[in-house]
């Protein structure tokens, strides 16, 4: 069976970045439900730096590699780069949490509005397959 959509880098661009997005999400979701755990630290990823990892088709050191023919594919975003100090916030309390209740609202508005386009985008390319499908069937 051939799959129309494996071949559409746009498709598979923003796939990845749903992905990227839905994971991110739910690291800071997970910072917000620690935000009154005491030493709690911060958990979170450079989407940027992911994403460009992932449209290069790298995979990082930690991925999973299929090593016969029969084995399922892993998503290239399945390993995450650990969190650098750059991402960290700077601040902590006393009781050594160090989640930023403001700086994770942030986050998370921006990466809902990143799977947001992601998905707009999608849905646009999806639509123009689903076009050129009927196009072909009426001939």
């Amino acid at each position: 069976m051939f799959d129309l959509t494996s071949g559409n880098g746009m498709i598979q661009a923003m796939d990845r970045g749903l992905t990227l997005a839905s994971r991110r999400q739910t690291l800071i979701a997970s910072n917000l439900a620690n935000l009154d755990t005491p030493g709690y630290r911060t958990r979170d990823f450079s989407f940027e730096g992911a994403m460009k990892i992932a449209l290069s088709g790298q995979t990082s050191p930690s991925a999973l590699q299929a090593t016969h023919p029969m084995h399922l594919q892993g998503s290239t975003s399945a390993a995450l780069p650990p969190t650098t100090d750059a991402l960290r916030p700077n601040s902590e309390r006393n009781d050594g949490n160090d989640v930023n209740l403001d700086r994770e609202n942030m986050l998370l508005a921006r990466t809902q509005t990143t799977y947001q386009t992601a998905s707009t985008l999608m849905q646009v390319e999806l639509r123009k397959l689903y076009s050129m499908i009927r196009e072909a069937s009426a001939h």
